[in-house]
């Protein structure tokens, strides 16, 4: 829009240029008595077209209005043809065309040369008669027609660099406002990666640390016991809470590099379901019972695997520690491309189920694969967790 603004700026000191020599050449070549009707014509003509450039482009007005500014601007320039003999009207139309051509559609200058030339042929039979019209006919269209030719070409090829050049300008207006869009994705996107990253690294070390500290705490309170009961055994309760405590250790230092937990880099994925079960019975008397439906020889993406680990790993944790459940099942099987996880206790159970960390942490993994969790319960009557992810087997 600035080009074309620059390029309107220049037409119009063409357009005064040209109205001034023209006026001049009047003056110098035509006697008073054609001037009184040259010069108000060519007044008005100057008039007529800074109104339409100024009133009716500006302001978007209907193109009837136009169509009407047009039409009066040729006639007046026909006037000018038919009082004065110099072909001043000639100089006149080449800027009436041409900043036609360069604001409105080309059809509209088609009018305007269809009415000049007709101009021309009135004009010549009026003043040498219509015997020397037919002789003069080719002559006449040929040294005008070559001119205002010329003038129509150039005026054409000026606007379309003045729309090139708009064009080029928008199309940087708008890579400079999806460059600047860009940079706030980014920023968007990275401060949301962080929280992510942030929120993957508190759930993990929530995960292990509460399944260590809760085991640990039972193995310590048995510990307890055995100091006043039988304390021969005690040592080797001691150690195993050591080894525990020691394992736990390993796990969240593994979690914050973000690697996976540690039996499961020692062990395939349901050995390490079957060892942190063992685990468990081992150093707390609630007994787990696994019923493994899947085939064996199924791959699940690491993401899975992850995921189903960690609900396993919360979800006795907090049967053990706020349900003091004494008995687990948990059940995996693959149902219409979907696997199927329920993890059932039979501890105290609630009427008004309170979404904590843990538990919510389970929803966003869940969630994170595209799958959905299910928690229910009722009191006295235990607490069950139902996930199901779409399968993606490798």
């Amino acid at each position: 829009m600035a080009n074309a603004l620059q390029v309107r700026k220049v037409t119009k000191w063409i357009k005064l240029f040209t109205y001034i020599s023209a006026t001049v050449l009047l003056i110098t070549n035509n006697s008073f008595d054609k001037l009184n009707y040259l010069i108000p014509i060519l007044l008005l003509l100057f008039f007529v077209n800074y109104s339409r450039e100024y009133f009716l482009v500006a302001y978007n007005k209907p193109v009837q209005y136009i169509w009407i500014s047009l039409a009066l601007e040729m006639l007046l320039i026909l006037g000018i043809g038919f009082f004065d003999e110099t072909n001043i009207n000639l100089l006149l139309f080449f800027i009436c065309v041409s900043s036609t051509i360069i604001i409105h559609p080309v059809k509209y200058s088609i009018f305007q040369v269809v009415a000049y030339f007709a101009s021309v042929f009135f004009i010549h039979a009026m003043r040498n008669g219509f015997e020397d019209l037919v002789k003069s006919v080719v002559p006449l269209f040929f040294n005008y027609g070559v001119s205002i030719a010329f003038v129509m070409g150039m005026s054409y090829l000026v606007k379309i660099q003045i729309r090139e050049r708009e064009r080029l300008a928008y199309m940087n207006a708008e890579l400079e406002q999806a460059y600047k869009k860009l940079i706030e994705n980014a920023a968007m996107a990275q401060k949301l990666t962080v929280e992510q990253e942030r929120t993957r690294m508190a759930r993990e070390i929530h995960d292990t640390l509460a399944h260590t500290l809760t085991t640990l705490i039972v193995q310590l309170e048995a510990c307890k016991k055995l100091a006043s009961l039988d304390s021969s055994r005690l040592p080797a309760e001691l150690e195993k809470a050591q080894e525990l405590s020691r394992s736990g250790f390993n796990d969240i230092k593994r979690s914050i590099k973000a690697l996976r937990p540690q039996v499961m880099e020692e062990k395939s994925f349901f050995a390490s379901i079957i060892s942190m079960i063992n685990e468990t019975m081992e150093n707390t008397s609630v007994h787990i019972t696994l019923n493994n439906l899947l085939s064996q020889d199924i791959k699940l993406s690491s993401q899975i695997e992850i995921a189903l680990f960690r609900v396993i790993q919360e979800s006795i944790t907090n049967s053990i520690r706020h349900g003091q459940a004494g008995e687990i099942q948990i059940d995996l099987k693959q149902e219409h491309n979907m696997l199927q996880l329920c993890i059932a206790n039979n501890g105290m159970g609630c009427t008004n189920i309170k979404m904590g960390y843990g538990m919510q942490g389970i929803r966003e993994r869940i969630e994170s694969l595209k799958g959905n969790v299910e928690f229910s319960s009722s009191q006295g009557k235990g607490f069950k967790t139902k996930v199901s992810i779409p399968c993606e087997v490798v």
